[in-house]
């Protein structure tokens, strides 16, 4: 068992009716910030992230419903949306649905306004009718419509739900768009507030077809969505090997049929090395490796051009790797068109290997700073960690200076560390996570330090970013930090958070989600 333990943590380390118990104020240490702290106990075990989105009409204090996903002890999956009771300062079950296994994926809307199920051939949308409004009609939750579609998830039935990313505001109209990959083309269904009808276009992007042992498996090509003809319009875009294709926007909404390319150093890909196969049909060699893949396309220097975000991985062994992530800053040549660099313009580096990008405007100033952590990957590491259950890892913040260069040293670095357990083969992640607390416009750094401590620090107008000294609260925190959330749940430009609680966790917990409300 342990020897199954030790290839999986390697692995890990390589990639990386409701009851409110108390509603009661507790302040953070040094700041004014106060949080009202609720706990819901569903009616079935919460396996799925809580969904914080508008679904009933609200004519007091605007507050979102929060929406559960899990599985009761017959291995039903069932939905429940809670409301908030400004009478009773609790939330309360407005309903729960039954989730037929035909749904194997949801997705919510970028402006939280709608929720999404996706089943073999048809997208639908979570619906409220109140009593008033029944018309006859039956009250409470329903799934509504919303469009037949079809794609390369052939399901008929489905033993679980995930998150999948099928509904975007793909041309940037502020309406929601569908967008599916099928074996040949990406389909494309676009919103509009003119037609009650979806407009339908088939996009020239094929699905990554791999070939595995007389087998073939097929999997979506990562898409990215970007200004790259400087025309102020979105485009569709994707990466091939040297080269960012993409289908252009055209003014009335719609795109392109005809693909337009823009040339990236011959050495940049669109796959992630794992999924490139040699003359043999084997992964490549990891004893001699060099990879780069584009992980985002955004204008990261605030000049109104979008640049291309590379990972760099160098490898000699799976305990020797390394991770650069490499920026190649977008300009305008001569005819006015974009262009980018075959050589990096900045480069982010660290002792260790670095995971977890998160890239973010912390102080409002349209420059974005990079979160990243880090971690030492060797065998005396792994040894300590399987004798702790732990292992330290470093948060790391970079910021751009005024030579669009991000600085050799972290801005910020703070330790906090990684869990798991020996019994479950179970490993966990700190909270790291950048967010607007206050509600000052300024992003707050939000860390865990041990099982029942939150540290905040402030965001601040200077070069230092944070405020030097953290707030500390204290609280159950989840052992997996992935399974802390946040949302401005009441609409007042303030970060709440919620927590679930998984398989580290107590499994008196499995049914709990606790909130925390800014004041």
């Amino acid at each position: 068992m342990y020897t199954r333990f030790f290839v999986g943590l390697v692995f890990c380390l390589g990639f990386i009716t409701t009851s409110t118990v108390f509603a009661s104020s507790s302040k953070l240490v040094g700041t004014k910030l106060a949080f009202e702290h609720y706990t819901i106990s569903a009616p079935f075990n919460v396996s799925l992230p809580v969904i914080a989105v508008d679904i009933v009409p609200n004519e007091g204090t605007p507050v979102d419903e929060l929406v559960m996903i899990g599985v009761d002890e017959l291995k039903k999956i069932w939905l429940a949306v809670y409301v908030f009771d400004e009478k009773a300062q609790q939330f309360i079950l407005l309903d729960k649905l039954l989730l037929a296994d035909e749904f194997f994926a949801f997705d919510v809307s970028e402006n939280k306004q709608g929720l999404y199920f996706l089943a073999k051939n048809k997208v639908v949308s979570l619906q409220y009718r109140a009593p008033k409004n029944s018309d006859n009609l039956s009250v409470g939750l329903y799934f509504q419509h919303k469009q037949d579609v079809n794609s390369i998830f052939l399901l008929n039935k489905a033993s679980f739900i995930t998150k999948t990313d099928f509904i975007q505001d793909v041309n940037n109209d502020g309406i929601d768009d569908i967008i599916l990959p099928d074996f040949e083309q990406t389909n494309l269904w676009l919103g509009s507030t003119n037609a009650p009808e979806y407009y339908y276009q088939a996009i020239a992007i094929n699905t990554q077809a791999e070939l595995i042992r007389g087998s073939v498996s097929f999997s979506p090509t990562k898409l990215f969505l970007a200004d790259l003809n400087v025309d102020g319009l979105q485009d569709i875009a994707w990466i091939s090997k040297g080269s960012i294709n993409y289908f252009s926007q055209t003014v009335i909404g719609k795109f392109s049929s005809s693909q337009k390319t823009l040339a990236l150093a011959e050495a940049i890909y669109g796959l992630d090395w794992w999924q490139l196969r040699e003359a043999d049909g084997q992964s490549p060699d990891q004893s001699d490796l060099t990879h780069r893949v584009v992980e985002q396309i955004k204008d990261v220097n605030g000049d109104g051009l979008v640049d291309v975000i590379v990972r760099f991985t160098q490898s000699s062994g799976v305990l020797d790797r390394a991770n650069n992530y490499e920026f190649y800053l977008g300009y305008s040549n001569e005819n006015g068109q974009l262009e980018y660099p075959k050589t990096p313009n900045t480069v982010i580096q660290a002792d260790g290997t670095l995971t977890g990008l998160k890239i973010i405007d912390v102080n409002n100033d349209n420059k974005f700073e990079v979160l990243l952590s880090s971690f030492e990957l060797s065998i005396s590491n792994i040894i300590g960690a399987l004798l702790s259950g732990g292992i330290d890892q470093n948060v790391l913040l970079f910021a751009l200076n005024d030579n669009n260069a991000y600085e050799e040293d972290a801005v910020i670095s703070k330790e906090v560390e990684l869990s798991f357990s020996l019994t479950s083969g179970q490993s966990g992640q700190p909270i790291v996570l950048l967010t607007d607390v206050n509600g000052d416009d300024l992003q707050d750094l939000i860390l865990s330090a041990g099982k029942e401590r939150l540290k905040i620090f402030l965001g601040r107008k200077s070069s230092k970013l944070f405020n030097r000294k953290a707030s500390k609260h204290k609280l159950l925190l989840p052992k997996n930090g992935a399974l802390f959330e946040h949302a401005d749940l009441n609409h007042d430009g303030k970060e709440d958070f919620i927590m679930r609680y998984g398989r580290l966790d107590d499994e008196s917990m499995a049914n709990k989600v606790t909130i925390l409300m800014v004041k």
